[in-house]
């Protein structure tokens, strides 16, 4: 017989943990009724190393009194089993956030290294774009709108915001809507597109499928400096009556509120 602190040093766990066991009706120890010791049994021990290695696998704890109590092996065996699966799917969200953080760490080192380019040299050609950014009306995300709810935290998302550029060249930006589309390999992005998909069906989010050849460029700086590049942009390319697509990719926040962003800048380009 161990008394209770024994048991607690030999399996490295608190006195509060086994006697929460104890009020969980999972690990009931032989309460010595003259002193008020208690004491654990060998098979007592056996019970408890069967706890334990459920909670090493995240296994409720209500989920392993039902199987205890159960006294089957089935139990255990189905427990195990759904156990499992649950592993699974966790390894595959794991695997996806490994993959999710190694860009963002390559992204952190282009921005550290990155100098704006003011000769446009360096512009990419897309000659067969295929996008569908979902318009969503800002005013309406600030209100309780079931609809809106179904889009589940917008930092899950690709944002996007257009600029027109005017016949005579006058940049505006369209303050009204926030552009959003999907990572290619963001968590759970089969669902974050079901979302999207649900959300376009109502009067507040429009569906906008961009095609054709685009020229991209990108650029790091504040909200002032982005606009002045765009104008410099638009005069060299020669863009007027048009929309620029401004992809955000990260934001390097200041106390002074004047952020610093890294985008990608998206124009309709007509090759010559």
């Amino acid at each position: 017989m161990l008394r209770i602190g024994q048991v607690s040093k030999l399996y490295g766990i608190s006195l509060d943990t086994l006697r929460h066991y104890d009020r969980k009706g999972l690990l009931e120890p032989i309460v010595d009724a003259q002193s008020g010791y208690r004491y654990y049994s060998l098979e007592h021990l056996d019970i408890l190393e069967m706890i334990l290695v459920g909670k090493f696998t995240e296994i409720p704890l209500d989920q392993m009194k039902e199987k205890i109590d159960s006294e089957s092996i089935n139990g255990y065996l189905s427990m195990l089993q759904e156990q499992s699966s649950r592993i699974y799917e966790k390894q595959k969200i794991l695997n996806q956030l490994g993959h999710y953080t190694e860009d963002m760490m390559e992204l952190l080192k282009t921005i550290a290294e990155f100098q704006n380019d003011f000769s446009f040299s360096s512009v990419t050609i897309n000659k067969e774009m295929n996008l569908t950014i979902y318009n969503v009306d800002l005013q309406t995300m600030q209100g309780d709108n079931k609809i809106l709810q179904q889009i589940d935290g917008v930092e899950s998302f690709e944002q996007w915001f257009s600029y027109n550029v005017e016949a005579d060249g006058t940049i505006v930006e369209n303050g009204e809507t926030i552009g959003l589309s999907v990572f290619d390999n963001m968590i759970n992005t089969k669902i974050l597109k079901k979302s999207l998909e649900f959300a376009s069906k109502s009067d507040f989010v429009t569906r906008h499928h961009v095609t054709g050849c685009y020229g991209i460029i990108s650029f790091w700086g504040t909200q002032k400096d982005l606009m002045e590049y765009l104008y410099k942009l638009c005069r060299h390319f020669d863009l007027n009556d048009t929309v620029l697509l401004i992809k955000f990719r990260f934001a390097l926040p200041h106390k002074s509120m004047d952020h610093e962003y890294f985008v990608e800048i998206y124009f309709p380009h007509n090759p010559a």
